[in-house]
């Protein structure tokens, strides 16, 4: 099974995205849903950081209007990590590296694909 990093705005979603990553075997570099301190912001980017660097594929959970998650996504494009995006096309996706993917639930599908050629 693949080690995953999971990029995302919506707490939500990515927690039920993260939910069906682990259900499926998979291992989850980075819980970035534990809350850090104020004082403890420098250790978190430094956690999200060798989390990407840990992970065999990000999971990018797309949204227009986010910031944090484009940072992740271009470190793992930087350490030549595959990369699933899920949502609207952007500009990005049109990289080798990045599986573009319209929902979700197809995101299993994607990693099963990547995961094979590895």
């Amino acid at each position: 099974m693949a080690k995953i990093y999971v990029a995302g705005n919506e707490l939500e979603r990515a927690r039920k995205v993260v939910k069906l990553l682990q259900d499926s075997g998979h291992t989850i570099t980075y819980d970035w849903f534990s809350a850090y301190s104020e004082d403890d912001q420098k250790q978190k980017a430094h956690d999200e950081r060798e989390g990407v660097r840990n992970a065999d594929i990000l999971v990018y959970l797309w949204e227009a209007k986010q910031e944090s998650a484009r940072y992740e996504a271009g470190m793992a494009m930087g350490l030549g990590k595959p990369i699933i995006a899920v949502g609207h096309d952007a500009f990005f996706f049109l990289l080798p590296e990045v599986t573009s993917v319209a929902t979700d639930a197809d995101i299993t599908k994607a990693l099963n694909s990547i995961t094979n050629s590895l």
